[in-house]
């Protein structure tokens, strides 16, 4: 069974102009097939002087036609996990025998001069003049806007999915400020996310840490000191999907003035959210969280910031002042408030929204608050 919606997908081809799509990247490799993906290169592509490759292509209207292309050890790991494309040329595993394959399946279905959309911004430069050099009468665009579009509403799978990742990763979050104590470094409090994360089955992507006053929010030699704010902003994965979530905790109790900034970035949030549901369009969400922080009195250190969030951050719907596209039930979104204040430091919540259809839900919302850790 086809695992994606291909109505949607054929629509969004037909008006892209695409005869056929070519995907090669981990996370929509793994999302056209299902969930499957090979797992020797699963968290690494390099291996000796090039990378693992592989390629799914999908013929306009003909799905049933598709081919995917990887190494010849994967055949055990397909069998035990089936995979819905027939279609497996062989291939050698590096860039050059992938797309060489590729360019022999492409032939097969006739479409040596069609229109192809390949996934450029992630293609290998010795894959893309392969396929140039081998298929001169194809015209070859973009297709990260298609494979954008196709995910950018969740199936009720996905969002289960997410919600655990999410819950995983502020639990995750929660666990190292618990651990904090003071002259901890920024360095050790971003190696100690990457532990929690790792106990709770999820992959560590990032951690910004920012002790203040300063704002730095590398991990760095610079110290928690007791009375001071820490912020964490974390990513963790599994499976590509993934979550990104922003928190505060401080050694003892916050002072007054850190406390108004966090109950700044909380009443903004809870505007945007108050408002957030299928049919609102992109540019008003950006509009009335930008308006939330300019009226506000810390208004001169201010942020707001959305984007969609899935198998990739910052996918659709893409959050801007010129897009009036409405969400839709099923998008999921990320949303950050921070204030940057020379007292204080870098204070900021980052949260996840599934849309529904008259309100929204909230994604990991463990630990909004402060995390005050006894000193």
């Amino acid at each position: 069974m086809i695992p994606f919606d291909a109505k949607k997908l054929g629509d969004l081809l037909e008006e892209s102009g695409l005869d056929l799509l070519v995907a090669n990247t981990r996370h929509n490799v793994r999302y056209l097939t299902g969930g499957y993906y090979f797992h020797f290169h699963a968290y690494a592509t390099r291996m000796g002087q090039s990378q693992y490759l592989p390629f799914i292509g999908l013929p306009r209207r003909r799905f049933e036609d598709a081919f995917y292309i990887g190494r010849p050890d994967e055949q055990g790991q397909i069998d035990a996990e089936g995979l819905w494309i027939k279609n497996r040329p062989p291939a050698k595993g590096n860039t050059l025998g992938a797309a060489e394959a590729a360019v022999q399946a492409i032939r097969q279905l006739g479409m040596a001069g069609a229109t192809i959309g390949l996934e450029l911004p992630f293609l290998p430069a010795d894959a893309l003049l392969t396929f140039q050099q081998a298929l001169p009468r194809a015209k070859f665009v973009d297709a990260t806007p298609v494979l954008d579009g196709l995910r950018a509403v969740k199936t009720s799978t996905e969002l289960a999915h997410l919600r655990t990742v999410y819950d995983r990763t502020a639990q995750a979050i929660q666990a190292a400020f618990a651990s904090g104590l003071p002259g901890v470094t920024t360095s050790a409090m971003a190696e100690r996310v990457r532990r929690e994360m790792a106990n709770r089955g999820l992959n560590f992507l990032w951690a910004f840490t920012c002790a203040g006053p300063g704002t730095l929010r590398a991990p760095s030699g610079a110290q928690w000191r007791q009375g001071r704010a820490l912020h964490i902003d974390a990513g963790g994965e599994d499976r590509d999907y993934l979550a990104d979530i922003c928190r505060m905790g401080c050694l003892g109790d916050p002072s007054p003035l850190a406390r108004d900034l966090l109950d700044a970035c909380l009443e903004v949030q809870g505007r945007v959210r108050k408002l957030v549901r299928a049919g609102l369009p992109c540019s008003e969400l950006l509009r009335e969280g930008e308006r939330a922080v300019g009226e506000h009195r810390f208004a001169p250190y201010g942020r707001f910031v959305a984007h969609g969030i899935g198998m990739v951050s910052h996918e659709q719907p893409t959050i801007s002042p010129v897009n009036p596209r409405p969400l839709e039930a099923g998008m999921v979104l990320s949303i950050e408030t921070e204030f940057v204040h020379p007292e204080v430091g870098h204070v900021k919540i980052e949260d996840a929204v599934a849309v529904t259809e008259h309100e929204c839900e909230g994604l990991g919302d463990l630990g909004r608050e402060w995390h005050v850790v006894p000193v």
